[in-house]
C-alpha cells in the first residue's frame, strides 16, 4: 500500500508547476515551469547551504573572540609580570639587607642560608621568570609560574622569619645591657679598691669583694642596672643594706647606707634613687661599700664603671636610644 503511495507521490513530484514573477514597474511578467521535485530539492538544498554558512561563520566568529581573549590575557599576564618581578627584586633587596643588618650586629649572616638553603631569588630564576611571562600565551607553562609564585612566597616567610630573630635578637641585648651594671653607684672617691686589703678594724690582711665610694653624709646612691630589690634591711657587717637582682647572672649589693628608699620586691630602673650614703655597720666613716656578683661569684666592680667616667653608661645607652619605649 505504501508503495502505491510513494508511486502517487513521485508521479505527482514531476509534474511541472507554474510560477509567476509579475513586476510592479510595467514590464512583462515571467512564468518558469518547474517540477515540484525540483522545487523540493531547490529548497533542501538553499536550507543546507545557509545552515553551513551559518556554522562556518560562527565559528570564525569564535575564533576572533577567543583571539581578542587572547590578547586581553596576554596583556593582563604582562602586568602581573611586571608586579611578580618587582616583588622579586624588593624580595632579593630585603635579603641582602638582611645580611647587612646581621653583619652591623654581629649575628651570623649566613644562618637562615644554612638552616634553610640559599635563599632570595638568583638572577637565573629571575630570568627564567622573565621568559616565562615574555612567551606566548599558549606557551605559558602553569607549572613555572606557580612554582615562581610559590618562591616567592617562602621567600617571603624566610624574610618574615628572619626578621623575628634579629627582633629577639636586639631585645635580648638591650634587655642584657639594661641588666649590666654600667653607671657608678653614687658621687664620691674611691677609698679603699676591690682584692686583698688590710682590714681597717682588725689590722690584718683581708680580701675586699668590693670597692668604698667615700662622700658627705647623705650623698644619693643610685640602681647601676635595671633589676629587682631583693633584700632592703639590715645585713650583719653591712649596716643599711640592699641587694638588687638584675637577671642574666647580674646582681649588686649596695651598703652601710644611712637610708634605704627602695623596697624589698619593687622593681628599679638603672639610675633609679635607692638610698642615701652613711656609715652604719662595720664602717669607719661615711662611704657605700658596693659590690658585683656574676654567676653568684664576686668580681671588680671597676671594669664595669671604666666607661665613660662617673655619669655614664656603656652601650646600653644605644639600646636605651632604640627600645626607649620598652
Amino acid at each position: 500500500m505504501w508503495l502505491r503511495k510513494l508511486a502517487r507521490f513521485l508521479k505527482n513530484a514531476v509534474k511541472p508547476v507554474s510560477v509567476f514573477i509579475i513586476p510592479h514597474n510595467g514590464m512583462s511578467s515571467l512564468r518558469f515551469n518547474l517540477p515540484v521535485l525540483f522545487l523540493l530539492a531547490f529548497c533542501a538544498s538553499w536550507t543546507g547551504i545557509t545552515i553551513w554558512a551559518g556554522f562556518v561563520a560562527g565559528k570564525h566568529f569564535d575564533y576572533y573572540v577567543t583571539k581578542a581573549d587572547n590578547k586581553i590575557l596576554r596583556a593582563k599576564m604582562a602586568s602581573i609580570s611586571e608586579r611578580v618581578e618587582e616583588g622579586m627584586a624588593y624580595l632579593e633587596m630585603t635579603r641582602r639587607t638582611d645580611n647587612q643588618l646581621r653583619k652591623v650586629l654581629g649575628m651570623d649572616p649566613g644562618l637562615m642560608e644554612k638552616q634553610e638553603g640559599v635563599g632570595g631569588p638568583q638572577d637565573s630564576d629571575l630570568a627564567d621568570f622573565r621568559r616565562q611571562l615574555n612567551a606566548k600565551a599558549v606557551e605559558i607553562k602553569e607549572t613555572a609560574l606557580n612554582n615562581s609564585l610559590r618562591n616567592m612566597k617562602d621567600e617571603s616567610a624566610k624574610r618574615l622569619s628572619s626578621y623575628t630573630e634579629i627582633t629577639l635578637y636586639l631585645t635580648d641585648q638591650h634587655n642584657g645591657a639594661r641588666a649590666t651594671p654600667s653607671i657608678w653607684p653614687t658621687q664620691g672617691r674611691i677609698t679603699s679598691p676591690y682584692g686583698y686589703r688590710i682590714a681597717p678594724l682588725r689590722a690584718a690582711s683581708e680580701y675586699h669583694t668590693g670597692i668604698d665610694i667615700a662622700g658627705e653624709s647623705g650623698t644619693p646612691v643610685y640602681a647601676t642596672a635595671d633589676g629587682v630589690v631583693r633584700h632592703s634591711g639590715w645585713a650583719q657587717g653591712y649596716g643599711m643594706c640592699a641587694v638588687i637582682d638584675h637577671g642574666f647572672g647580674y646582681s649588686t649589693l649596695y651598703g652601710h647606707m644611712s637610708e634605704i628608699i627602695a623596697k624589698e620586691g619593687e622593681q628599679v630602673k638603672r639610675g633609679r634613687l635607692i638610698g642615701r650614703m652613711g656609715s652604719t655597720g662595720t664602717s669607719t666613716g661615711n662611704h657605700l661599700h658596693y659590690e658585683v656578683w656574676t654567676g653568684g661569684l664576686p668580681v671588680n666592680p671597676m671594669k664595669f664603671l671604666q666607661v665613660g667616667g662617673k655619669n655614664s653608661g656603656n652601650f646600653a645607652s644605644l639600646f636605651d636610644g632604640i627600645f626607649g619605649g620598652l
